[in-house]
């Protein structure tokens, strides 16, 4: 089951609910960001609490493959759309694990 984070009304993800773990051996794990917001968005990604990747962006409907991971849960943090506005609330972006 994928990690999520849903958007609220202020065009900004809550916590991530869900865990997306890695496990693939340092430097190798891969996950893939969708975004099925209709906004682009940014965010970072963070393995075992610390930020990995910052800024990262993935365009509205789109995904993003997040390579290079360490073992570890890998949660997204400060994700925002590109206006941050009400239009995106309760929209989803899905973290799932490829290796």
């Amino acid at each position: 089951m994928p990690g999520t984070v849903t958007i609220n009304s202020s065009g900004v993800g809550a916590a991530q609910s869900g865990t997306t773990t890695t496990a693939a051996g340092a430097g190798v794990g891969k996950i893939m960001v969708t975004n099925d917001s209709d906004s682009k968005i940014t965010f970072n990604v963070a393995t075992a609490g610390t930020v990995v990747q910052s800024n990262v962006m993935c365009e509205a409907k789109g995904y993003k493959i997040i390579t290079g991971l360490n073992d570890g849960a890998q949660t997204l943090t400060s994700l925002s759309t590109s206006h941050e506005t009400s239009a995106q609330a309760n929209e989803i972006v899905y973290n799932t694990l490829i290796a």
